[in-house]
């Protein structure tokens, strides 16, 4: 007889369900998350301007700076001088200055001499500019001109009164110096009246539109910013199953944006060069102005293209793609220490910060914040990804082995 074993049943336990990934979502949440990523795109690019309008066209201490970098310029230098020296003999008759100084028997002379003495006048004229006491009287003239600028585009057209309903640079100062150089001149500053020697800036029929664009781009300056952020947040939590292309879309955005501040700034410089001024000689100087006027502007530009692609170089490390999984698996030892990661985050984040010195405090925040999100995010994905990977003790020693 075989004793029978009585078999009691082993409980299984029955595995846990998988998490149903999120119904994607549908074409009607799609359009309007890239809806919200292009308007956010657009008040990007308001953003670069009014600020640029702001905290640069009218902010006299930096146009002080910028007044420096514009006498420091040979083509202005020279366009300046022969303003200078027309200004100069259209208020003098140096004729017949000369001819009243001359000996009778010489008094025919005084007009081929009053021609030597314009070509005289030209060099010293351009000799002046070079000198740092001339420079800083251009710059005084200059600064005051950009007060009373400021003061028209806020509304306050008073300051224009005394001058013909426009703004002017007054270069009366300059033209006083270059006039002393020249001792058969008397009574100089007699000669050349308050109202002369001015270079016009803004008219008075150019004041509406100029005041209307000035008012609105200082307005939104400080607060444009935020409905952007907002919106990209919303298209990328309505992108549901596809926000990494959304992400992918805004970073690309990001770099269009960079990119259209710049084609503005090209533009609407050769649009002004073209149409104001007349004579080709003038137009290297104005371009080189426009130039350095707006080099602030164009240096934001470039910074939020570099942005843009630093932003899409993340996302595809990101990504499902074979390589950019074989890199995060490579990397993916030294992300487990975040000393090691924040501290290479900080490093290039200063070098990036030194690179771009145009970024104001606020938006250096504004990307650290996001460059730390984004940071972060990467870490735990890596280690989701990749649980098996040990940090190293030797960063440096695992490098090597590494890249060995």
């Amino acid at each position: 007889m075989v004793p029978t074993v009585s078999e009691t049943p082993v409980q299984t336990t029955s595995p846990e369900p998988p998490t149903p990934a999120p119904e994607p979502a549908g074409p009607g949440r799609i359009v309007l998350a890239r809806a919200l990523t292009i308007v956010g795109i657009l008040l990007v690019v308001v953003s670069l301007l009014s600020n640029f309008v702001k905290r640069e066209a009218l902010d006299s201490d930096k146009f002080r700076d910028t007044s420096r970098a514009l006498i420091a310029d040979e083509a202005i230098r020279e366009q300046l001088a022969s303003t200078m020296v027309e200004a100069l003999y259209a208020s003098v008759d140096v004729s017949a200055e000369l001819e009243s100084r001359l000996p009778e028997d010489l008094d025919a002379l005084a007009g081929p001499i009053a021609g030597i003495s314009r070509e005289l006048a030209d060099r010293a004229a351009r000799e002046l500019l070079q000198r740092p006491r001339v420079q800083e009287l251009y710059v005084r003239a200059t600064g005051t001109a950009h007060e009373r600028l400021v003061k028209v585009l806020e509304g306050d057209t008073a300051v224009v009164d005394t001058t013909d309903g426009k703004v002017v640079i007054d270069i009366r100062p300059l033209v006083l110096e270059l006039g002393s150089r020249f001792s058969f001149v008397e009574n100089l500053s007699e000669q050349i009246p308050e109202d002369k020697a001015r270079i016009v800036i803004l008219d008075s029929d150019e004041l509406g539109l100029a005041q209307d664009v000035t008012q609105l781009l200082k307005g939104v300056a400080n607060w444009i910013w935020v409905p952007a952020l907002l919106f990209w947040a919303a298209a990328v939590w309505l992108a549901r199953g596809r926000r990494r292309l959304e992400l992918r879309a805004i970073a690309i955005g990001l770099a269009v944006a960079g990119l259209t501040t710049v084609a503005v700034r090209a533009a609407a410089g050769g649009y002004l060069v073209d149409s104001l001024v007349v004579s080709e000689s003038v137009k290297p100087a104005a371009e080189n102005a426009w130039s350095i006027i707006t080099d602030s502007l164009a240096g934001v530009g470039w910074t939020t293209l570099i942005v843009g692609l630093l932003a899409l170089l993340g996302i595809w490390f990101a990504g499902p793609g074979r390589r950019a999984r074989a890199l995060r698996e490579g990397v993916a030892p030294f992300m487990r220490r975040a000393d090691v990661t924040y501290g290479a985050l900080v490093v290039v984040f200063l070098v990036f910060v030194w690179w771009t010195p145009v970024l104001g405090l606020r938006n250096i925040v504004v990307l650290g914040i996001l460059a730390v999100i984004g940071v972060e995010v990467l870490r735990r994905q890596t280690a989701r990804e990749f649980p098996n990977a040990v940090a190293p003790d030797d960063v440096w020693a695992a490098l090597r082995e590494r890249i060995r």
